[in-house]
């Protein structure tokens, strides 16, 4: 059976409803808060060079950019399309071969593909700052916007983490002068 073949057949067999696969990855900085429900043992399951698995994706298309250690697909949701795992047909495929079928006209006309996925995060340690691109800066180099937003459930929350917060500035001591010629030197 074809490709096209496999992906028509399961999403006409499971009438819309999908199986994914479960997708972790790991991150080499912080200590993971051991949320995910994993078995202790299976946290450093890709070994301590690549780091405690601390995030679960959900039905995504995009490969996480993890170092030269990553698999090319690590990050990808893949769908199980028997009951045997090893039976499994990336997400993005399904996107691509079904289109508008699966996810709606309007995602298709606005984004061309499915411009979205979900992740669970496991830091025991607050994530150091960072930014994602609005849709506008993403233009400028090709790629799409990253919108991001937190929420952290209760039931998978057993605990808080060592500390529970976000932290945004810089020191008083910092003057914007530094911060300027930190900048300026990024690419360099």
């Amino acid at each position: 059976m074809s490709k096209i073949d496999t992906i028509k057949g399961t999403f006409k067999k499971g009438e819309g409803i999908l199986k994914l696969i479960p997708t972790f990855i790991p991150r080499n900085f912080s200590k993971p808060g051991q949320r995910l429900r994993l078995h202790p043992d299976d946290y450093f399951a890709l070994g301590m060079e690549r780091g405690a698995i601390k995030e679960r994706w959900f039905s995504s298309i995009i490969v996480a950019q993890n170092g030269k250690l990553a698999a090319k697909d690590e990050g990808m949701s893949y769908v199980a399309v028997t009951d045997n795992v090893a039976d499994k047909v990336l997400f993005k495929d399904f996107i691509d071969t079904l289109g508008a079928e699966i996810i709606g006209d309007e995602l298709i006309r606005r984004y061309g593909t499915w411009p979205m996925f979900a992740k669970f995060f496991d830091y025991n340690e607050p994530l150091f700052h960072h930014l994602h691109l609005t849709q506008a800066a993403a233009d400028m180099v090709g790629k799409m916007c990253k919108p991001e937003a937190y929420y952290f459930p209760p039931q998978l929350n057993n605990h808080m983490g060592t500390s529970p917060y976000t932290y945004f500035g810089f020191d008083s001591s910092v003057t914007k002068a530094e911060v300027r010629e930190k900048v300026e030197k990024f690419l360099k």
